[in-house]
């Protein structure tokens, strides 16, 4: 049995079990984007041209995150239709396979990120200088994407299960852990870029790990579900059905991003591209902030529709 209660999202007052999903939620959505905030923070005291290098990744880890949102919006539903159905071993699996489709989707994506970087960071047409750093960061970076992803569906299977506090802890703790890295690196040791890449890889390595640790040890969610299996096709098809909608959606805005970046690059050059996506994070604050809200909503209204 599992050693943490599973929430009931079908009895009791509808705005108070709605704002004790969304606000957490919304913790976490600001703590993902403050890893890349806290990074061009710190870099900024190097220049602008890291500031801008550090930006022209955060757009394709933007992206990236948009392409997570398959398995997280996968996962809040699908489990949450489980769980009002009454059926733990139906949210086991779609739980399962959520981690499964998360680690392969990223896998492939940290491969294309390694092996043609030069496709994704040619699109800013950056200084030479510029390019370098750009691409020793994305390389450290993308190393990380399966632990970002998973992590992420973790994120979504809690989300789900009405356990939406302990993602945000976790996340924190994350952030917690990069911005002590971020200076002893980039500063202390004088790894610059590369430093700012290698505190933001460890911590999202360690958040990976405090996710396993507290599934598989201390909270022992949906009864210790497996990582690893092999998708079949009504479940990875019930979830794709389900998240790719909302990831492209995402997806399209980081796009439109990517594109202003390379007219506000022709235009000014590194310091357009840092003023833009500079600009790009301050404004998520605002959409992470409704995003809050519409992921609570989706997951107490799967709880409620499939109870009846």
């Amino acid at each position: 049995m599992s050693s943490i209660r599973l929430q009931s999202l079908t009895q009791g007052d509808i705005r108070k079990q709605i704002l004790r999903l969304a606000l957490p939620i919304m913790g976490t959505s600001f703590v993902q984007m403050a890893y890349n905030f806290t990074d061009m923070a710190w870099l900024g005291r190097l220049g602008s041209k890291s500031v801008a290098a550090v930006g022209v990744v955060a757009v394709l880890m933007w992206l990236s995150s948009s392409i997570s949102t398959i398995n997280k919006t996968g996962s809040e539903v699908t489990i949450g239709h489980s769980l009002g159905r009454g059926s733990t071993d139906e949210a086991r699996r779609y739980a399962s396979h959520n981690v499964s489709m998360s680690l392969l989707i990223s896998s492939v994506l940290a491969i294309l990120f390694l092996l043609l970087p030069s496709l994704f960071l040619g699109i800013y047409e950056l200084e030479s200088d510029v390019s370098a750093q750009a691409l020793v960061y994305l390389r450290i970076v993308a190393c990380g994407l399966p632990f970002t992803f998973a992590a992420t569906a973790f994120s979504g299977i809690y989300n789900g299960a009405g356990l939406s506090s302990i993602p945000f802890r976790v996340n924190a703790l994350g952030l917690a852990l990069n911005m002590i890295l971020d200076p002893l690196l980039i500063f202390g040791l004088g790894w610059g870029t590369a430093g700012a890449g290698i505190a933001t890889l460890t911590a999202q390595s360690f958040v990976f790990g405090l996710f396993v640790y507290r599934l598989k040890k201390q909270d022992k969610l949906l009864d210790c579900f497996a990582f690893f299996v092999r998708p079949d096709r009504i479940h990875s098809g019930r979830i794709i059905r389900i998240g790719l909608p909302v990831a492209a959606l995402n997806s399209l805005f980081a796009v439109i991003n990517m594109t202003l970046g390379r007219l506000v690059s022709e235009q000014g050059g590194h310091i357009g591209v840092a003023t833009l996506t500079t600009g790009g994070q301050l404004e998520a604050i605002t959409w992470n902030t409704s995003q809050g809200f519409s992921t609570a909503l989706a997951t107490f209204v799967a709880h409620n529709y499939a109870a009846h």
